[in-house]
């Protein structure tokens, strides 16, 4: 039967109400002979007899080839709404609404295509009965769940709220779709769908209720001009908006997220500033990481809508990231990355390719990363929290402020963490490790003392240290669940993640730690003065003069008055030298913050060196005859930098600083002002 001749059987069996015998008669074509036309009856015989789910079927089957035809997005906008009446949406609100929601947004895609006035009429018709099902489960949650949370929630004003629906309508289009948040503890932030368009073929989704709330900018910054924002990601038209699976919910995850980040870590986000998801959005990607910009293939005035009050709400469109590109962007800045990323477009693409690819860090690797951990729970499909990845870096992060051994920052940002910790009322701070520090334990978070031992503890390349920290929390599990089950295939040698987190475990591993730090702390001030005294001696060569090492850090001011009283009436000057022996970097302008703490995990040895008094300058041009000197003047950074070596030592001492493979000498002069004289670095000693 040639196939005019078949349709015009299906159009008879149709009009007498047979749509079971249009499915039998197509279920026995061969499959060469089902195209979309035959598809399309099928699909619709399938809505007919009631069995949406296969009509649903065979339209994603099509969806590649017809996404830009009307008709397919009626078809499967009214499938999903029949789909509703199955009896599994029946005791299942959110499932319906999900559905619901895709039938919305199918609907208004397929009357954004310009249809017939007839169709158009139809497909209006469904979007109200919709829309009229949306409304009365909403209003069922409403007074189940969101009456006394939006009573706390932080709300735009009626006006504000119409501004802004007004904004997204002139400059992404228009919205006949919105995932109204059911739960608003803090801002009511509902997510906008703007179907794709002839000009802008892809969705946009775009928080609603994210500017509510007006965020914690630093104080150089005007709050009426940068404290709002909402944010927007872009999707390819393929998306399943709506669909409740991880691999498609994500994005609008990402936006909840990433719009309550500013509330829940009393911060900002704005252009450039990236978000490190710890782990891949999603099982069939390795984006993992975020950056906002400003959106991308919109008119000019997009970026900024003005409330009626005179506040701006900046509009920021969020690029997911790979982990190599968010590294990049950290060691760099955004400009180079997006340099980096010039063909890669806004539109998500989960498999697009890696920019960065192999790239590795050029900064000092963190210590511990919950990333590593949790990832192979990913990896190995362990039934397990992704939190559990933290368990053994909070265990020794929680430690370490139990014994002071953590950054004087530490003690100025997170006094209300110090205090919990220590008083017992916090001792599970995993959260805040994946927050404030991204899931990286590091050096900088450590004192003097804390960063020593923790590179003594967790050191992966000595095979001769004692105790490694690693190795002690694998000792603990197998002694934990005994050698048998320690092995057992249950925990696919990731056993020290299955360790229930609890006090009984942080007791015992404090054993294991303590008995590391009390063998490591009466050998490390010799070790650090040894290491110290080592490149001290070279430089003294190079540079001909004499000094010492302080044994202790608190002793840097005592020594240094005692260098300065002894150097009166002498032919020499006392200076502060800052030795980099060991690649850490000694920021110039981080220096009266070293003088401040004076236990800065970066500062691995101080030195109290002595220097010819007579001819300083022809000296100095003869030691740092690399580059002519500069006058500065005593104002600002140099002011201050005086101020505090005064204040802590009684004296303004020279200072000799290194950074990677270049020095920098600040000589003083009598008039307050600085010479600087800049060489190559630490001569080496077979120089």
């Amino acid at each position: 039967m040639k196939k005019r001749e078949l349709i015009e059987l299906f159009e008879d069996w149709r009009e007498d109400g047979d749509n079971e015998k249009i499915v039998e008669a197509i279920l026995v074509l061969p499959d060469s002979a089902l195209d979309d036309d035959i598809l399309d009856w099928l699909a619709e015989a399938y809505i007919d007899i009631g069995e949406y789910k296969k009509a649903i079927a065979v339209l994603e089957s099509q969806r590649e080839r017809l996404d830009d035809d009307y008709k397919w997005h009626f078809r499967m906008g009214l499938a999903l709404y029949r789909a509703t009446a199955d009896e599994e949406c029946e005791d299942d609100d959110g499932l319906r609404r999900n559905i619901l929601e895709r039938a919305k947004i199918a609907l208004a895609r397929g009357m954004n295509m310009n249809p017939p006035e007839s169709a158009l009429e139809t497909a209006d018709r469904y979007m109200e009965r919709i829309e009229d099902e949306l409304d009365e489960l909403r209003g069922d949650d409403d007074e189940d769940d969101t009456d006394e949370d939006d009573d706390e929630a932080e709300l735009y004003e009626e006006e504000e709220i119409d501004a802004i629906e007004e904004h997204i309508k002139e400059y992404f289009g228009d919205f006949p779709t919105v995932f109204h948040e059911i739960v608003s503890p803090d801002i009511h932030c509902d997510i906008c769908i703007v179907p794709p368009s002839g000009e802008r073929n892809y969705y946009t989704l775009l928080t609603m209720g994210m500017g509510a709330h007006i965020m914690d900018i630093p104080e150089e910054l005007s709050v009426e001009e940068y404290g709002r924002a909402e944010l927007l990601i872009c999707l390819p038209p393929d998306w399943k908006v709506g669909e409740n699976s991880e691999e498609w919910f994500w994005p609008i995850s990402l936006l909840k997220n990433l719009a309550r980040l500013p509330i829940n870590c009393d911060t900002w986000l704005g252009w450039g500033h990236s978000v490190d998801n710890q782990r891949p959005f999603a099982e069939n990607t390795e984006l993992a990481g975020s950056l906002l910009i400003y959106p991308e293939n919109v008119d000019d005035g997009a970026e900024t809508c003005v409330l009626p009050n005179g506040d701006t709400v900046n509009f920021f469109e969020v690029v997911p990231l790979y982990r190599e590109e968010m590294d990049f962007k950290i060691d760099n800045d955004t400009k180079s990355l997006l340099e980096k990323m010039r063909d890669v477009s806004h539109i998500v693409d989960i498999g697009r390719p890696n920019t960065l690819e192999g790239y590795r860090s050029q900064k000092r690797p963190p210590i511990d990363s919950v990333n590593d951990h949790s990832r192979k729970i990913y990896d190995k499909k362990l039934p397990l929290d992704p939190i559990n990845g933290c368990n053994h870096i909070a265990i020794f992060m929680r430690w370490c402020i139990e014994h002071d051994l953590v950054a004087p920052e530490f003690y100025r940002d997170c006094p209300e963490i110090i205090e919990g910790v220590k008083s017992g009322k916090s001792t599970d701070i995993r959260e805040f490790i994946l927050d404030f520090f991204g899931g990286d334990l590091e050096i900088y978070q450590l004192n003097f003392l804390g960063a020593g031992f923790a590179h003594n503890y967790y050191n992966w390349d000595r095979d001769d240290a004692p105790h490694f920290y690693p190795a002690d929390v694998d000792d603990y599990a197998e002694h934990y669940f005994g050698t048998e089950k320690y092995n057992s295939e249950e925990f696919r040698d990731e056993a020290y993640m299955f360790v229930p987190f609890d006090e009984e475990y942080y007791q015992g591993m404090s054993k294991y730690i303590e008995r590391a730090f009390l063998e490591f702390y009466p050998g490390f001030a010799d070790y650090q003065h040894r290491c110290g005294a080592n490149t001290f001696e070279v430089v003294s060569a190079a540079f001909g003069f004499d000094g010492s090492v302080p044994r202790h850090f608190d002793q840097i001011g005592q020594e240094y008055k005692l260098a300065v009283k002894e150097a009166k009436g002498k032919k020499y000057v006392p200076m502060l030298m800052v030795i980099d022996s060991g690649g850490a970097v000694t920021i110039r302008e981080e220096f009266t913050e070293i003088l401040e703490d004076s236990l800065n995990p970066f500062l691995e040895t101080v030195a109290i060196a002595n220097i010819p008094s007579r001819d300083l300058m022809k000296w100095a041009e003869k030691s740092f005859d690399r580059a002519s000197p500069e006058i500065i003047k005593g104002d600002g950074y140099i002011s201050e930098l005086q101020r505090q070596t005064a204040e802590k030592f009684g004296s303004i001492p020279a200072i000799l600083t290194f950074d990677g493979d270049r020095s920098t000498l600040f000589m003083p002069l009598e008039d307050g002002q600085y010479v600087r004289f800049t060489g190559g670095g630490v001569i080496a000693s077979e120089d």
